[in-house]
This record gives structure tokens, sequence and C-alpha cells, in this order.
């Protein structure tokens, strides 16, 4: 029986050998081809990869450039228009709640996936199921049944984004990496940002089921230039590696990934309904966070129990820098996502505008998180280091909080002069424009600064042991998506019963159009009422971004430029 690697070439000729666990470091430089190091965490060390995989030119321009078409996503301003369709108010948060939880659950499973089977299969395998899921969302003839298309549309996005940063892993010279990496940041923040505006411009024009028929050509698109162009290699092997299709499916990690998804259902249930359906003080919201809490405990045993066959190895769970990475990225991305959700929001809510015209008053913040990643990506590739943009960009956020807690009305603009989410903390119905569009520009660059450098210092741990990269950029990248879900739920604190108690509470929370349907007389309590929740929840984000910076500096710092020196030297 064939091997999952099927006859590609295998990268390596020596494998990783397992052994205690060292945080003490390790170092830059490997000394000669097939000799063996001592890593980070203290395993001994493969040779690092052959350079026979890295693509060039024309070829890995349109490899790259299919591989981010594939992560494209425009649903999030549509979703009004959708549960008006259906009538299902009640409903609403499971259309996101479904594809984080599938997006999260299966992200680390995929992972292990790509250590035993060839990432052009598992990208491609990943497409087929979020276009899958996309045409059955633009089929749908119900909530139950687009919820359920969501859940599958979640599963394939969890292997297009680990799968891709996998890949890129392969085909990219590690000096030239940070550009790539920040291709990526690019096209995620595209998808944030342009992706609601195109949503809206559906929504409003034509439907919003070309919301999810858009990605069926998109990723046919995508789909034909991986078959082409992308070439199908090993995976790196590693000690005791399965053998045959059968030993490969009986030693995947599946009980890790089932208390994963349950662990993600339990917490994501607690924050979508804790504050909203339920008070906080409710028995169900503390037995779900108990329950997860249980959860995560079993987890830890089961991958300490399997060790190298397991979901994690012990050897990345103990692993300093991979741990740091995990608490700085999921901080990061809850005080990022958790922000900027809110923008369109407070244009819709605050200001009476369309869907359409919140993706266009929030592309200020869009054009300069993109300059930021392009001037870290430069620094890097030029320079090899990525790690003081771990330490620049939260500051200039942080720093910016401190300032805004000293703001009062009637002092002069000239006391909020620093940059970041602080200065949304002072937003209400009447800000100008210019204000809003300016703090958006000063968030945005400290953002642009750190995204994609914390998933780059993951990598480069790994340089010389290609064969973890994937189980490692899988965890890292769990914990963004996770930081990410959890941003876009606790920001939900409603303030309608306080200033809008006569409002009818469950039209106007579940859609901000309907602010402007109900009776003039208390709209102005409900526009107030949002306005009050939407920078309320900038609060938070004071601390995330404050133990994102502490967490990151605890990141190894390597050089790019060196690690790619010592990778030629050996190839």
């Amino acid at each position: 029986m064939a091997t999952p690697a099927g006859d590609a070439i295998t990268l390596t000729d020596t494998p990783s050998k397992h052994g205690s666990v060292d945080l003490a470091g390790d170092r830059d430089e490997v000394k000669s081809e097939g000799a063996v190091e001592a890593t980070a965490d203290g395993e001994a060390a493969a040779p690092v990869q052959d350079q026979s995989g890295v693509l060039h030119g024309m070829r890995l321009f349109l490899v790259f450039l299919a591989m981010m078409l594939s992560v494209f996503s425009i649903v999030a301003t549509a979703i009004p228009i959708i549960v008006s369709d259906f009538n299902a108010f009640a409903q609403v948060s499971w259309i996101i709640t479904a594809y984080f939880l599938t997006q999260c659950g299966f992200i680390l499973l995929v992972g292990q996936l790509l250590t035993v089977i060839k990432p052009k299969y598992v990208l491609l395998g990943a497409i087929f199921f979020f276009e899958l899921g996309s045409l059955l969302c633009a089929l749908a003839n119900g909530m139950i049944m687009l919820i359920v298309a969501r859940a599958i549309q979640g599963i394939g996005a969890s292997g297009m984004f680990v799968s891709i940063i996998a890949i890129i892993a392969v085909v990219t010279a590690v000096e030239k990496r940070a550009m790539f990496m920040s291709g990526f940041g690019f096209i995620f923040v595209i998808s944030s940002v342009i992706g609601p505006l195109l949503g809206g411009v559906f929504t409003e024009h034509l439907s919003w089921r070309w919301c999810f028929w858009i990605n069926l050509p998109v990723g046919g698109v995508a789909a034909a230039a991986v078959v082409f162009l992308l070439p199908a290699r090993s995976p790196e092997q590693r000690e005791n590696a399965p053998k045959t299709w059968g030993e490969t499916l009986r030693r995947m990690d599946w009980i890790g990934s089932a208390l994963v998804i349950l662990f993600i259902t339990c917490l994501l249930l607690a924050l979508q309904w804790g504050g909203n359906n339920y008070k906080w003080s409710n028995w169900r919201i503390p037995v779900l966070f108990t329950i997860g809490g249980l959860l995560v405990i079993a987890f830890f045993l089961w991958e300490w129990y399997l060790d190298h066959d397991a979901l994690i190895p012990m050897s990345i769970l103990t692993n300093r820098t991979i741990l740091a990475c995990s608490g700085s990225i999921f901080m990061f991305m809850m005080a990022m996502l958790g922000g900027t959700y809110q923008l369109p929001l407070y244009y819709q809510a605050g200001r009476g505008h369309s869907a359409q015209k919140s993706g266009i008053d929030i592309i200020p913040f869009m054009i300069i998180v993109c300059v930021g990643i392009f001037v870290s990506g430069g620094f890097v590739t030029k320079f090899g280091h990525y790690y003081p943009f771990l330490l620049i960009g939260p500051p200039s956020e942080f720093t910016s909080f401190v300032w805004t807690l000293r703001w009062r009305p009637g002092r002069a603009d000239t006391r909020i002069a620093a940059v970041g989410f602080g200065l949304l903390f002072t937003i209400r119905e009447n800000t100008s424009n210019a204000k809003v569009i300016g703090y958006q520009i000063l968030s945005g660059f400290g953002i642009g600064l750190t995204f994609q450098n914390i998933i780059l210092a993951a990598q480069a741990e790994y340089t010389k042991r290609p064969a973890l990269i994937p189980q490692a950029t899988g965890v890292v990248s769990f914990f963004q998506l996770t930081g990410a879900a959890i941003g876009k739920s606790f920001m939900r604190r409603s303030y309608l019963k306080e200033f809008a108690p006569d409002a009818p509470f469950d039209l106007v929370r579940q859609s901000t159009s309907a602010i402007y349907e109900i009776d003039p007389s208390l709209r102005p309590g409900v526009i107030h009422a949002y306005i009050l929740a939407i920078s309320k929840s900038y609060m938070p984000i004071f601390i995330a971004i404050g133990l994102a910076l502490i967490i990151g500096a605890f990141i190894r710092a390597h050089n790019m430029n060196k690690i790619g020196a010592s990778v030629h030297a050996v190839a």
C-alpha cells in the first residue's frame, strides 16, 4: 500500500530524534550538511530542509496569488439582510459562530495532517470544502441549511489558512519569507475590510447570495493554479512516521480534535449567550465555562499521554517561543478583530450609513494597516530582524490608551496625541468624522507593523526542523483564530435597556438598520446605547494589547537573513 507521502522526493535524509525539553535556546547556524543539532526545545534537529522545493519568478507569483485568492471572504455585511430574509433574528449569531466553531476546531487537525499528507493535496481538499460550503450557502432555503453550510465553509477555511502558511515556508527562501508573509497579511486585511464593502455592494444591488456565489469562480481559479503550478512535495518525515494510509488514520489524534471542538463550542456559546440571551450570572454561562475548563485539562493530559503522535506534540507545547507566539497573537487578534469589528457598526448605528457605505468608511484603516505590513515586511527582508516589531507595534497602541484616559471633554485636541485603539474609546455619536478617520489611521499602523511577524517568528523557530513547521504553524494559527472569534464575541454588552427601555429590544439588538425604522422619539436613546456599547468595548483592548506586549517579549529573536545564509551554505 502506498504511503501518505506517495512517490514524491523526501526532503531530508536524517529523521528527527526526540529527547528532553530544554528552554535555554538554540543556535542560529547549521554547522555542516547532515549535521544534527540541539534545537530550542532540546530535541535533536534534522538537517535544514532541501531548497529544491523553493519556487521562483512567475511560477511563485502565480501560486502565491492563487493561494491568496482562496482566503477571500465577504459575507460579514450581508448578515443583517440574511436574517431579515429568513426572519430568524434569534439565530443570527450562529451564522458567525458555526463558521468560527469549525474553523478553530479543525485547524490543529489540519496541522497534523500536513505532517503526513502532501500540503498541495491538503490545500486542494480545503478549497473543496470551502467551495462546497459556499455553494450550499448560496442555495440555502432556511437558516438551518445556512448554518450547516457555514460550518462546512469553516472546515475549508481552517485547512486553507494553515496549509497556505505552511506552504509558504516550503516554496519561499527563508530570507524572503517575510515579504510573502506580508502578502498573506495584506490579503487577510483586504478580506476583512474590502470584503465587507463588496458584500455590501452585492447585498444592496444584487442579492446576499452573491456573497457566496462569487467564491465559486474565485476558488475554481485558485484550485486550478494550485493543481498545475504547485509541486506535490512530501512533508518532512519524522521518526516512526506512519507507513500506510490505515496507520496514518489510526495515529491521527481524533480524540484530541474532538476535545478541541467541544471546548470551542462551550467557549463560543458562553460568549454568545452571556449578556445577550442570558445574564452572565445565569447558571448556563458558568456551567459552560466550567465544562470548557475541564475539557482543556483533559486535552493537555491526553496530549501528554500521546506525546509524539499528539495533535500538539509536547516538544511544541513546551517551546518558549511557540507559547509566547500563541499567547501574543491570541491577545493581539482579540484586540484587533474586536476593535475593527465595531467600526462598521459605529457608522451604521451612529451615522445611519448603509452596509456598503460603512465599508467605504473604514478604507483609511485598511490602507494604513497595509502600509504598516509592508513597512515591517520590507525591513525584515532587508535586515532579517522581526523582533523589534513585536515590541514597537503593541506599545504604539498601548501608549495611546494611556493618553486617552487623560482625555476629558473641553480639553484641547492636542492632548490626544498618541496612536492606537485607545483613541476610539472616546468616540460618541457626535464625534467628528475627521477624528474617527484619524483614529483609524493611527491605530492601523501599529497593527500593520506587528501583524504577520508573530507567525514568522514561529516558523523561524523550526527552520532547522521543517517537519514540525506545519504543527507549530497550526498551534499559533489556532490561537490567532480563537482570539479573533473571542474578540468578535465579548464586545457585546448591551446598554439598550438602560438608555432606551421602551425600544423593541430584540429587533434593534439584532439589526442596526432597524434603529431608523422605530419611533423617532426612541431613536436618540437607542443610538446612544449602541455608541456607548461600541466605545466601551475598547476598554478590554487596553488589557489585551498590554498582555500581547508582555508575552511577545519572550519570543526568541532569530535573524532570518542569517538563517537563510546557513540554509544556502548546506544546500
